[in-house]
This record gives structure tokens, C-alpha cells and sequence, in this order.
């Protein structure tokens, strides 16, 4: 069971779809028009799942679709929506975890619901170590450059700079990443 925001300009649609939904054992715990959006509202709700109806004639559907997805960090799933490729391409990139171009019926939308579900699990789990690795790279730049620094300012080699920064996160209890970014900052205070 699932708790569910739908999102539909056509409010007869919505309440038929309300209805599929709940003869299925979902939940639907409010639903709103493009227009009465109230992202605050939708925080209060704490939806599991936002299912968006996006064969509306607005431009900016595709991108309120990717805002509630990745602000409010939960599976969006589009129906009704455009079959040409090139807006498929982007909801996918933009998190959307289902995308159903064709009508469903109600005994499609319980698989529908599972499998957005994981799909969006494993998007939030992707980005994340995306952003893990981004991080780890760029903390590994930053020890690299404090280890030039301290190599340059205390005439010692690139082993001896990378211990004294070892011995010092640890006598200071810091990570390598904190100690480096010390040494750039004074660094860089002191050749200005």
C-alpha cells in the first residue's frame, strides 16, 4: 500500500483514477492541478509516491516533474505522457522512475508502483555514489595540492609532505580532506 499524490489537471480523470487506485488498495491522500501545486502541502502529506499526469498542454510540466522528483526526493510516475523520444530521454535522466505513455487499467498500477519504486531507490542509490565518488576526487585534488604546497614551502618530498598531513589529521582528529584544506587556505593567505 502505498500513500499517493496525483497530479492531474482533469479532475474527472483524477477521481477515476482515485478510484482505480484505491480498489487496489492505495491510498490517495490528495490531488492537486498543475497550477495549485503547493510544495509545501505535498511536504505535509508525505505522499510515498506522486503520480503525474503529463499529457497537459503546458511547457513546464517536464520541469515541475524533475523539481518534485529530486526536491522532494520521491518516485514520480508520468502517464499520458508525450511517446517521442527525445522527452522520454529526459524524464528518465531526470529521475522520473516510471513513464507510461499508453493507458493502464487498474490492475497495471500495483506492478507499476513496485517497480517505480525500486527503479527510484536504485536512481537515489546511483547518484549517490556519483556524488560520493565526485566528492572523494575532489577531496583527492585538494590533498594533492596542500601536499605541493607543503612541498614547496618546507623544501621536503612528496612522501614526507603526505605523512606530516597523515600524523597531523590524526593528532588533530580531522580527516585528510580537512587538514589539506587548512594548508591551502594558509597557503594561500600566506603567497598573497
Amino acid at each position: 500500500m502505498h500513500r499517493i499524490v496525483l497530479i492531474d489537471n482533469n479532475v474527472e480523470r483524477a477521481e477515476i483514477l482515485r478510484e482505480a487506485l484505491a480498489s487496489e488498495g492505495q491510498i490517495v491522500v490528495d490531488i492537486f492541478g498543475w497550477s495549485d501545486l503547493s510544495w509545501q502541502r505535498l511536504e505535509k502529506l508525505q505522499p510515498d509516491v506522486i503520480i503525474a499526469e503529463a499529457g497537459s498542454p503546458e511547457r513546464d510540466v517536464l520541469e515541475h516533474i524533475v523539481f518534485l522528483s529530486e526536491t522532494l526526493e520521491l518516485p514520480v510516475v508520468v502517464l499520458g505522457a508525450p511517446e517521442d523520444e527525445d522527452t522520454m530521454r529526459r524524464a528518465i535522466r531526470a529521475g522520473v522512475a516510471a513513464y507510461v505513455a499508453h493507458g493502464i487499467s487498474a490492475q497495471d498500477i500495483a506492478p507499476i508502483l513496485k517497480v517505480a519504486a525500486l527503479r527510484y531507490a536504485e536512481y537515489r542509490q546511483l547518484r549517490k555514489e556519483l556524488k560520493d565518488t565526485q566528492n572523494a576526487l575532489s577531496e583527492r585534488k585538494q590533498i594533492e595540492k596542500a601536499k605541493g604546497i607543503l612541498m614547496r614551502d618546507l623544501q621536503i618530498d612528496e612522501a614526507e609532505a603526505y605523512r606530516r598531513m597523515r600524523r597531523l589529521a590524526m593528532d588533530k582528529g580531522k580527516k585528510l580532506g580537512e587538514i589539506a584544506e587548512m594548508i591551502i587556505t594558509v597557503g594561500e593567505a600566506g603567497s598573497s
